[in-house]
């Protein structure tokens, strides 16, 4: 495929080599969900590991952690991330009381998955 210009005709083979490097970084990139969960396991790992994760808590870690990922995308790409992030976690994970550690093990986990 060539990349071409109106005004200077056919891409030059050095930008066309960079894009595809771009490209190629970009795609090895974790989708928005997964760096949304993952971002959420960082900060349960870092505060009170060992503590139950409550309601509030979790409601607090994925606020930050959709402010620090999903921040500046469109609404419409930010939702469809944030779903996809959440339909990732199984209804036995809500089911059991688990520690912010083992949640934030979880979360990396089903970060695999999307």
């Amino acid at each position: 495929m060539t990349v071409t210009d109106r005004i200077r005709g056919a891409a030059v083979p050095a930008a066309r080599t960079e894009m595809d490097a771009r490209l190629q970084e970009l795609m090895a990139l974790p989708s928005l969900a997964a760096q949304l969960l993952l971002h959420a396991a960082e900060q349960l790992t870092t505060s009170c590991p060992g503590e139950d994760l409550t309601i509030t808590g979790w409601g607090r870690t994925l606020a930050r952690a959709d402010q620090r990922i999903l921040s500046g995308y469109p609404q419409a790409v930010a939702q469809h991330a944030a779903r996809r992030a959440m339909s990732a976690l199984s209804a036995e994970l809500w089911a059991s009381a688990r520690t912010r550690g083992e949640w934030a093990i979880c979360l990396r986990f089903a970060a695999k998955t999307v």
